[in-house]
């Protein structure tokens, strides 16, 4: 905010050791994941996990830069680290060119310029290592730990060197900044000072069609995936895992992968990176994980105005998947309160704020949370997609039209809710409770179920009769199949009470990574399409499209979702406004 492009200091912070146990991270690496600013420094002081810190710095998007002839990274006292920086620049001019080319693509991110100490000061750092790790060693014996760790271990690094190293901090500080004003002078001479700049990551005036609402969870994904290459007789066998409902006693070896999900998050992201103009509103904690994901939303150039932090030692939603050798998903732990805690009020200023011409809401929320988003879509004429995201959750959007129907707001709860992405077993599920509700009354007869089965003999019978079921609540449903494809229900253009039921034939992945996102990739991908072309959404917020072009648009989307099975992220990184134009 104070326009400041190149900062110089002595070294920046970073991922503390034992951060593994403590979760101890300097606010630094996450501040620079979201302001456009140059930090000049010495690299970061051996004190911290520098192999952690290089990889958060990734993690957050940052380039980091070795300038001069090394292309190591400096460890403050040290030219020397071990440790290769992705990138080597010679000359202050390259630096200021590279951030002059980040603030022409808009990026959000800063830069990290890592210089090495001068030769002469750098004599003294064989001592000042040894004086490091006996201060460490210290530390621990004492337990010293928190943010009283680096200003004791600073304060005794100076006292066993005789004050070495301070005398070496004052030269590689004025070394930095001697670097900096380079950099600094290259910068405005090539007119990039005022690019180059701490303005915020999002500003209205950038998109100027009606945004798409997706509203309900953003959490930490912490996926774990057994290693397929163990032998046979270690491996998890996850049918008899999950007739058991018990995991095996014992550790297995395997990759654990952590990110930035949740069910509104991920379709959001996917809408974001197909080209959409997505907003998600979520509730996070204040917390290190709330920071990452509100970090990497605003790296991504997203609308993080309406995620709303509840306070209250509320903790960010955490979903931790532990996949099998062959990448099929054999159990979760999920931890989302805070979903719950998402305020009608907060949804009510989005919608007021952006008046989204589609929402997207998942079953994460409460029920007050998602009667309010439908009663504020039915006014602003906005189409409704509901995610129902669980067999326990995918009711709750039930009870909502039921208390809206109780209160007598409107009159036909059946015009609220525009499609539903249910996987099979919630649809079953939903289906019997709409039937318990009294919000659906007819059941197909069988014979109707077994003469539309002859012409769709792939698709199981049970999933043909809630569709049927649930047609009259819901108009539009898309079944997420799996490895079978996609099931799909919408009316006929010729007679909108008559319904059309079609399978779309599924995509092959070429391997599995990780099959926790696609689903919502599906859905973004969907979300995405009806987004871009206005004209498939008609101003009462229902969708105005033949059986034909809502097959091809689930079609397409399934690209996405085989994007992510392929990628150990929930969301392909791969995706891009051309992705699902691909053959």
């Amino acid at each position: 905010m104070a326009g400041i492009s190149v900062f110089a200091t002595g070294g920046i912070g970073g991922v503390h050791r034992g951060a593994e146990d403590t979760m101890d991270v300097s606010a630094d690496l996450t501040e620079l994941g979201r302001t456009p600013v140059a930090v000049v420094c010495a690299g970061a002081k051996s004190i911290l996990d520098l192999p952690k810190t290089l990889e958060y710095l990734e993690t957050q998007g940052v380039p980091v830069v070795a300038f001069g002839d090394s292309s190591e990274f400096p460890a403050f006292f040290s030219q020397h680290s071990g440790l290769q920086a992705p990138w080597k620049l010679q000359r202050a001019e390259q630096v200021a060119q590279l951030l002059k080319t980040n603030a022409e693509l808009g990026l959000q991110n800063g830069v990290v310029v890592a210089v090495p100490i001068p030769e002469e000061h750098a004599k003294a750092s064989v001592d000042i290592e040894q004086a490091i790790e006996a201060a460490l060693r210290e530390s621990e014996r004492l337990g010293v730990k928190g943010k009283e760790a680096t200003p004791f271990l600073l304060k005794r690094v100076v006292e066993r060197t005789g004050g070495a190293s301070l005398l070496a901090n004052i030269a590689l500080v004025k070394n930095n900044a001697r670097v900096a004003s380079q950099i600094a002078a290259s910068l405005a001479s090539m007119g990039g000072s005022q690019g180059f700049s701490t303005t915020a990551s999002y500003s209205p005036e950038t998109r100027t069609d009606q945004p798409l609402l997706v509203i309900g969870c953003a959490a930490i994904d912490i996926t774990s995936r057994v290693d397929p290459n163990q032998s046979a007789e270690s491996a998890i066998p996850e049918v008899d895992l999950l007739r058991q409902t018990k995991l095996a006693a014992t550790s297995h070896p395997g990759t654990v992968f952590t990110s930035v999900g949740g069910v509104a998050q991920n379709i959001a992201r996917a809408a974001h990176l197909l080209g959409a103009n997505a907003v998600l509103v979520a509730s996070l904690g204040q917390d290190a994980h709330g920071t990452a994901v509100a970090a990497d939303l605003n790296r991504m150039g997203m609308d993080t105005r309406f995620l709303q932090y509840p306070g209250s030692g509320a903790r960010t939603a955490i979903y931790n998947a532990l996949h099998g050798p062959n990448g099929d998903l054999v159990a979760a732990v999920a931890d989302m309160h805070i979903n719950g805690l998402l305020s009608p009020q907060q949804i009510e200023e989005a919608f007021s704020s952006l008046r989204p011409r589609a929402v997207c809401v998942d079953a994460n929320v409460s029920m007050p949370a998602i009667v309010t988003t439908l009663m504020q879509a039915r006014e602003s004429g906005a189409c409704v997609v509901f995610e129902p995201t669980s067999v326990p959750k995918c009711t709750n959007v039930l009870s909502a039209l039921l208390v809206i129907k109780h209160s007598h707001a409107v009159a036909d709860v059946s015009s609220l809710v525009h499609m539903i992405t249910p996987n099979s077993l919630e649809l079953q599920r939903m289906s019997e409770a709409a039937l318990e509700l009294g919000l659906v009354e007819d059941v197909p007869t069988a014979a109707t179920v077994s003469e539309i089965a002859k012409f769709h003999y792939s698709l199981d019978a049970s999933v043909i009769r809630n569709l049927l079921t649930l047609f009259p609540l819901f108009p539009t449903v898309v079944v997420k199949l799996g490895e079978q494809g996609a099931a799909v229900i919408s009316p006929s253009p010729r007679n909108a009470t008559r319904p059309i039921i079609r399978h779309i034939q599924p995509l092959k992945p070429s391997l599995v990574e990780n099959s926790s996102g696609a689903g919502d990739s599906l859905v973004g991908a969907i979300l995405a399409q009806l987004h871009t072309r206005s004209e498939l959404v008609s101003p009462d917020g229902s969708l105005s499209l033949a059986p034909q072009e809502l097959d091809t648009i689930v079609s397409r989307a399934q690209r996405a979702a085989i994007m992510a099975i392929e990628s150990m992220h929930t969301v392909s990184d791969r995706l891009n406004p051309d992705a699902l134009n691909k053959d």
